[in-house]
């Protein structure tokens, strides 16, 4: 990494366990146009979650211990311009989670921020590199980072080190559309679990948003943290975002770091939110698990590829109790589909009474069939106190073997409202032939549902 333009600054290699894929952090202008921000109320809607009351007491939490960089309040300081603070690392059992803070104290910006990082055990074998990066940092500002690991089995990892390089004499603004509200930490069994309400202030549709999260103590003293992507925000919107990760100690207050990626995207395209259109919805959670799911319809004149969801469940306070989202399969012109995120898990002592989905269109897709090839011939709901399901035959109408089926199930009462659903990716249809598949849903009832409706399509991707 060579430029005449820019000084390039080496920093010092700090033991610390660490990992971090490439991220970016916000620059650029943000369009405050409020013309481009208009959203069809049928590609968001909300409404309320019917719930089955538990009796089960919760579990305690435990803490793990954080074990800070012996070395990072001394060296750190010997950079003068780029200084990494507060660093520690968690490790339970294979998972690793390392969060720490760079700050700029330059008076100007520092931009390609490259670092290697190298983990090791206690006699020095390395263990797993990986490189990471930042693209810009505005001066006196900061940007903090959440990353997992997953070691292999028996692995303990007794040290990291991680080189960095970046430019100095920067120039740029670091423009930040995000603010954060709502925030709330559960305990799960597996995780430490950090919810919190995104908002976009800008009129832009963000996709692909990474959020680093750093959780403090009530002195100060950061504690731990996670982070996740978001597949898609739009312009003066709010989402949900369910982070998992691990703290040494009770939370108080949280710290997030939107971070633009490779992967990311900025647009005004208000189609987006009008090639589809949400029909019905419903949800229903039981214990810890909730399930149900919604009708969307494809309003345009194409075939539709790679439109994505995005499910917020809230609690009463308006605190999110859990998220779900994904792609959509294939959508052919003036189709209705079923979407169902399956069992949605929430954490002991959630309540959720709310929630919200959002749909983003997809593109355009050039597709061999003019229409679906596959259609469902019967669907049989199979009754099982766990795990109940149903039985679907797809048929395939096609002479060449159809291997990307995408199957989901919705399940009504009496009334018929939604009470569950279920997906899953079925094996190959056979050409001219049929398949029998069993799709696994969760059932708010105790009996048969009143109705079961059935959807087969061809994945996105």
């Amino acid at each position: 990494m060579t430029r005449s333009s820019k000084l390039p600054l080496v920093a010092l290699i700090l033991p610390l366990l660490v990992s971090l894929a490439c991220n970016f952090s916000p620059g650029g202008s943000d369009s405050d146009d409020e013309s481009n921000s208009s959203t069809l109320p049928t590609s968001e809607t909300s409404g309320t979650v019917r719930t089955i009351p538990t009796s089960e007491p919760g579990a305690e939490p435990t803490s793990l211990p954080a074990i800070a960089s012996s070395s990072s309040s001394s060296d750190s300081m010997s950079d003068s311009v780029l200084v990494m603070k507060e660093p520690i690392y968690i490790q339970d059992e294979r998972n690793l989670i390392t969060v720490f803070l760079f700050e700029n104290l330059d008076s100007d910006g520092v931009e390609d921020i490259e670092y290697t990082i190298t983990v090791t055990d206690a006699a020095g074998t390395t263990l797993k590199t990986e490189n990471g990066y930042i693209d810009f940092i505005a001066a006196g500002g900061k940007t903090g980072v959440a990353s997992q690991m997953f070691l292999d089995e028996g692995m303990l990892a007794d040290n990291v080190n991680i080189e960095w390089t970046y430019y100095m004499d920067a120039v740029g603004s670091e423009v930040n559309p995000f603010s954060f509200s709502n925030s709330r930490y559960y305990f799960d069994p597996y995780w430490d679990r950090f919810t919190t309400v995104m908002t976009n202030n800008s009129a832009t549709t963000y996709t692909y948003v990474r959020v680093d999260m750093l959780a403090y103590d009530a002195a100060g003293l950061v504690v731990g943290g996670g982070y996740t992507t978001l597949n898609f925000l739009p312009g003066n919107s709010s989402v949900g975002l369910s982070i998992n990760g691990f703290v040494s100690d009770d939370p108080v207050t949280y710290e997030f770091f939107p971070k633009l990626n490779i992967l990311s995207n900025e647009t005004n395209d208000a189609n987006l939110f009008t090639d589809l259109s949400i029909l019905k919805t419903g949800f229903y959670y039981d214990e810890t698990n909730l399930g149900g799911g919604f009708l969307v319809q494809n309003t345009t004149n194409e075939v539709m590829r790679g439109a994505e969801y995005h499910l917020t469940i809230f609690e009463d306070d308006g605190s999110v109790a859990q998220i779900a989202s994904g792609i959509i399969s294939l959508i052919w012109p003036g189709q209705t589909i079923g979407v169902s995120p399956g069992a949605v898990t929430l954490s002991e002592g959630a309540a959720p009474v709310d929630f919200k989905v959002n749909v983003m269109a997809g593109d355009p897709a050039n597709q061999e069939f003019s229409s679906n090839p596959l259609s469902i011939q019967s669907s049989t709901f199979i009754d099982d106190n766990l795990y109940p399901f149903v039985s679907v035959t797809i048929a395939n109408d096609h002479n060449q073997e159809i291997n990307n089926p995408y199957v989901t199930v919705i399940l009504y009462d009496a009334a018929d409202e939604i009470i569950g659903g279920g997906y899953t990716y079925p094996d190959p249809v056979p050409a001219n032939g049929t398949l029998t598949y069993d799709v696994y849903v969760t059932n708010a009832t105790s009996g048969l549902p009143d109705r079961i409706e059935a959807f087969v399509s061809l994945t996105s991707y």
